[in-house]
């Protein structure tokens, strides 16, 4: 593998101002042109609730500091990282673990006006929008940002382009390192006994996604330190390796140094939520987890309930995911989408996929996710193991 410094773009700004989205958009424009690109949210590598101590920037620089390696080691040429910063002192916090990586910060910024207007697009929380524009008012007074650029009235394609010019054509890259990296096992946290862990799988649109964060949720509200991770999320490498075209190394991989580093700060129990069609996929998942005890949850639904989520996440519908395939797709495209899915459902179901299976069918999002927590009893408490060879 090169030693050489590894080109990091940072897309900062306020809640709403659109670095997600200009993020994605950006890597997808870097992968098309053959450039092998890395994409990260940040808000995905700490999700781990009650926050400890350290705080949020310290457990995010120490998440991305584990699986910085293996982005490299799968033959990155660069990375878009999307995520809130608001000081110098605080992008430290992430440089100073990440010495071989040349970062370029970015901040999107945009007019009072029109960052409520995105904000309350976003369908999510819109009563945090004065605390998004009085975020927003510090950033202009601050100075940390390598490049500053103004976002009013820019489609998410226009700012990945003129983010990519103001950066000097970012990245100038060199070749690729060559793919493959050892599917070494982190440090396993300290644990008494096996710690559970929870794995949401399922078929295209069934709903993995919202209902494990759900079930997530509830399980920090009672007082348990958890963790969540989006396999999809920790996984954003184009093009992909041939012989891994679904990621599944580098996930594993992240996965578990995210744990390591969860575990360490005091979770409890880990839920995930992914597609895997195969127990073998899912072992090479668990042989990497060390001092855990996992269960796989398969959520299923009919084919119409599938058409129904497709056609839903296509109009932009659901948690606003980085990268939604879905969304913004035509009727065809959709339709097609939904037919692949339903064959996706049958084929898990002849195989009986998962340790157990909960049918999503006309249930509310909250009503599957107390199904599975009364399937596990007192989860995560008591642990039900993914059977072993």
């Amino acid at each position: 593998m090169r030693s050489d410094p590894l080109p990091l773009l940072w897309l900062c700004g306020p809640s709403g101002v659109g670095k997600s989205s200009a993020g994605w958009e950006l890597f997808a424009r870097l992968s098309r042109s053959g450039i092998k690109a890395a994409f990260l949210d940040a808000d995905q590598i700490s999700l781990c609730h009650p926050l400890p101590e350290s705080g949020t920037h310290r457990l995010r620089a120490r998440s991305l500091a584990a699986i910085w390696p293996h982005f490299r080691e799968e033959g990155a040429q660069c990375m878009v990282l999307s995520g809130f910063v608001d000081t110098a002192e605080e992008v430290g916090e992430y440089t100073d673990l990440l010495p071989d990586a040349a970062l370029t910060v970015c901040r999107l910024r945009v007019d009072t006006a029109e960052l409520k207007e995105r904000f309350i697009a976003r369908g999510w929380r819109p009563d945090l929008v004065a605390e998004a524009v009085a975020e927003a008012e510090l950033l202009d007074l601050s100075d940390f940002a390598d490049i500053c650029l103004d976002t009013d009235g820019l489609t998410v394609s226009e700012v990945a382009r003129m983010v990519r010019e103001r950066a000097g054509g970012w990245p100038r890259t060199g070749p690729a390192a060559t793919p493959g990296g050892s599917a070494s096992r982190p440090a396993a946290p300290p644990a008494c006994g096996p710690v559970p862990v929870l794995w949401f799988s399922g078929a295209g649109a069934v709903g993995k996604s919202t209902v494990g964060y759900e079930v997530f949720t509830q399980i920090i509200q009672s007082g348990i330190r958890a963790a969540y991770v989006d396999l999809k999320q920790i996984g954003a490498l184009w093009p992909a390796a041939d012989d891994d075209p679904d990621g599944h190394r580098l996930k594993a991989r992240n996965l578990a140094a995210l744990w390591a580093g969860y575990g360490a700060a005091g979770a409890r129990c880990l839920i995930v939520s992914g597609h895997a069609d195969r127990d073998d996929t899912v072992r090479g998942y668990a042989d990497l987890l060390a001092g855990t005890a996992l269960t796989v949850c398969r959520l299923h639904a009919g084919p119409a309930t599938l058409a129904e989520r497709v056609a839903r996440r296509g109009q932009g519908g659901g948690p606003a995911i980085p990268g939604d395939e879905l969304k913004g797709l035509d009727s065809g495209a959709l339709h097609r989408a939904a037919e692949r899915a339903a064959g996706e459902a049958a084929a898990l179901d002849r195989v009986k996929a998962g340790d157990l299976c909960v049918d999503t069918d006309g249930r509310s999002v909250r009503e599957v996710a107390g199904q599975v927590r009364a399937l596990l009893g007192d989860w995560p408490n008591r642990t039900i193991p993914f059977p072993t060879a």
